[in-house]
């Protein structure tokens, strides 16, 4: 990619992140006390109005929503990526493998609570004509031995089939997201590393890697906080990719007997020294606010492509989590005090 296009392809990542939600947004909309109002003010006063220009928001359902919310963010993907051609450069389709591996964790949820034909309802009907597995026949799916069928053509077959399911055609969740994960950022670093992206792969390489490192931390934490497992257990149960998560630092946080050992030790890391943990009840939030906050310096000062596109999308992704926090908080009668604490700057 010459200059020119690459400038071209970061102008417009940093235009699309421009629109983006403000503090004085996320303000109104922690104000709301319903789902339809949510759904109004997102209608005459954001980017989204366009993806709700045709919705009854006085009698929008919460799902659907949340669906046409998630279809707008991943439209902005396809958008920036197709502005150039970039898709015909492997990473650039990244994200389309992150949401079948989504998908897939999805219909695993439904199976095991045998409520595989409840799958159909949340299925993103945008992703079909986008994604090599069948999602019609996803749905479909009513046990493990099913989905295996269903993805027997897929890259995703030979790693799920090495899982068994029980008696019941169950299978262990967290053994197939730990699996399934591994194999996308194994898959994602890979192609980075073989792509055409040039001195653009390093800069991109240890955001992806800081990234990794992050949703370990909170895992971790989670596994310790809730759980109360060892070290050993929680290092069977991390992502295997790291920058400054090493071997060493997760052996001195997690093997902390309590919660409080774990908070000490983090204090004194790389990612420790970035945060001030006051309110330990924030840490997962801080942490979340520390990984866009890598993004949006990520977006607003490299001139790589690769790099604007990843953060770019990264951004979006919170921003619909931002909503969907929000709008879980309104159903769950939260103040907005205490709604807007958990909104993540994007």
């Amino acid at each position: 990619m010459n200059n020119s296009t690459g400038n071209a392809t970061v102008a417009r990542a940093r235009a699309i992140h421009g629109a983006r939600l403000s503090d004085a947004d996320y303000k109104e909309l922690a104000s709301k006390k319903s789902v339809s109002e949510v759904a109004e003010y997102l209608k005459k006063n954001t980017r989204y109005s366009a993806a709700l220009s045709s919705v009854n928001t006085a009698s929008v359902h919460r799902g659907y929503l949340e669906s046409l919310i998630r279809r707008y963010s991943f439209e902005r993907y396809l958008n920036i990526c197709d502005f150039q051609k970039l898709r015909s450069e492997q990473f650039y389709n990244y994200l389309i493998v992150l949401s079948e591996i989504r998908e897939i964790l999805s219909i695993v949820l439904h199976i095991n609570a045998d409520s595989g034909s409840e799958y159909i309802s949340s299925m993103p009907a945008y992703l079909i004509n986008k994604t090599d597995i069948n999602l019609i026949e996803l749905a479909r799916a009513r046990s493990y031995d099913d989905l295996l069928r269903t993805l027997r053509n897929t890259r995703y077959y030979s790693i799920l089939k090495k899982i068994t399911s029980d008696e019941k055609g169950h299978v262990d969740y967290l053994n197939c997201e730990i699996t399934l994960r591994t194999y996308y950022y194994d898959w994602l670093i890979s192609t980075v590393k073989k792509s055409t992206l040039g001195a653009d792969s390093e800069e991109l390489l240890n955001l992806i890697r800081t990234q990794v490192d992050l949703i370990n931390i909170i895992n971790g934490y989670r596994m310790k906080k809730y759980y109360k497992l060892s070290g050993a257990e929680i290092e069977k149960r991390l992502l295997p990719v790291y920058r400054k998560l090493n071997a060493k630092t997760k052996e001195e946080l997690f093997n902390h007997e309590d919660i409080e050992g774990f908070l000490n030790a983090f204090s004194k890391t790389y990612y420790g020294k970035k945060l001030s943990l006051d309110d330990h009840g924030r840490f997962e939030t801080e942490i979340e606010i520390l990984q866009g906050k890598m993004a949006r310096k990520a977006l607003a000062f490299s001139g790589s492509t690769a790099l604007s596109v990843y953060a770019l999308v990264f951004l979006l992704d919170l921003e619909v989590q931002n909503i969907i926090t929000i709008i879980e908080g309104i159903r769950y009668k939260r103040s907005s005090e205490s709604i807007l604490n958990m909104i993540v700057p994007t």
